[in-house]
C-alpha cells in the first residue's frame, strides 16, 4: 500500500457561486447550492459515475450537516513517463467542503478535519495506492441575505493509481 498526502494553503482564492467551468482538465457544471437539500445532492451529475461519490454528497446534503459541498469533479488520465512499463493510469477527482457557519469556522477547524479524513482513510486503502492532496482555499462567498466576504474552506485532492484504466477508476470511485 501507498498512502500519500500533503496539506498547503492555495493563495488565491474564488468566489461561490459560480459559472460552469469546462477546460482540457475539469467538465465542472457549477456551483449548486445543496445545502440541506438531499434532493439536489442526488441529481449532481458528477454523482453518476460513483456511487460513493454520489452518497457522500447526499449525506453532506443532510439538513443536519456542518458542512456543505462546494464542488467536486471525477476524471482519469494516463500519467506519462519516458519508460512505458511505468506508466500508470491515473484516476480521481476532489471535493471541497465548507462550515455551515463558514463565517465563523476556522482554518484550525479545517485541519482538523483533513487529519481525520487521512486517519479514515489510511485504515481503509488496503492495498491500493494513493495520492491525497488537501488545499486551504480561501472563498468569497456572496449567497443573497448571508454573511459575504473572505473564508476559508478545505479542498481534497483524491487519486488512485493502477496499470489499468478500468482498475485505477475502480479504486477513485469506491
Amino acid at each position: 500500500m501507498t498512502f500519500k498526502y500533503t496539506f498547503r494553503v492555495d493563495q488565491e482564492g474564488m468566489t461561490v457561486p459560480y459559472a460552469p467551468i469546462t477546460d482540457e482538465i475539469r467538465r465542472n457544471r457549477g456551483f449548486i447550492d445543496v445545502r440541506g437539500r438531499r434532493d439536489l445532492a442526488r441529481e449532481i451529475a458528477e454523482g453518476d459515475d460513483s456511487a460513493a461519490l454520489r452518497n457522500l454528497l447526499v449525506r453532506v446534503a443532510d439538513p443536519q450537516s456542518k458542512i456543505f459541498t462546494i464542488g467536486c469533479d471525477l476524471g482519469s488520465h494516463e500519467e506519462p513517463t519516458h519508460v512505458p512499463a511505468r506508466r500508470r493510469q491515473v484516476a480521481g477527482g476532489y471535493i471541497q467542503f465548507a462550515s455551515i457557519h463558514y463565517d465563523r469556522a476556522k482554518t484550525e477547524s479545517y485541519a482538523a478535519f483533513a487529519n481525520a479524513i487521512v486517519a479514515s482513510l489510511q485504515e481503509s486503502a488496503g492495498d491500493d495506492h494513493w495520492k491525497i492532496e488537501f488545499i486551504g482555499k480561501y472563498v468569497n462567498f456572496k449567497f443573497d441575505g448571508e454573511a459575504t466576504g473572505l473564508y476559508p474552506s478545505l479542498w481534497m485532492g483524491f487519486f488512485a493509481a493502477a496499470r489499468d484504466s478500468f482498475e485505477a477508476w475502480r479504486r477513485a470511485s469506491a
